[in-house]
């Protein structure tokens, strides 16, 4: 049985995958969570903004969240923040430093909890 390639996702791909995501299982178009996400951001995304923060997940111009969208995210969506960081078990997580992938217990310990460097 021939193995299916994982996707290849860096953090930013993995909150937009996770932002549609959440706003299928709610049931909006993406104009109806732009107008939802608009008092917790203090601006409203166009439908064309939303739809390329979406589409971000597969495309080559990868949309870079702040702190402060994430938030708005997590507070919209009443979800936790570490559930938009989350990725699905189909995926690898990239970063710069390590291009071929995080390891997975590596990214599930920096959701959790911080460890103290002494």
């Amino acid at each position: 049985m021939a193995r299916t390639p994982l996707r290849r996702l860096t953090p930013n791909q993995i909150v937009a995958l996770n932002l549609a995501r959440a706003r299928t299982e709610r049931g909006w178009s993406q104009p109806e969570a732009a107008a939802a996400l608009e008092p917790f951001l203090g601006v409203r995304w166009s439908r064309a903004s939303y739809s390329a923060i979406e589409r971000s997940v597969d495309g080559t111009r990868i949309k870079q969240f702040s702190a402060d969208e994430l938030f708005a995210l997590a507070r919209c969506f009443d979800r936790p923040i570490s559930w938009f960081l989350t990725p699905p078990p189909d995926t690898v997580t990239t970063t710069p430093d390590l291009p071929r992938g995080l390891d997975v217990t590596v990214l599930q310990r920096s959701l959790r909890a911080t460890r103290s460097r002494t």
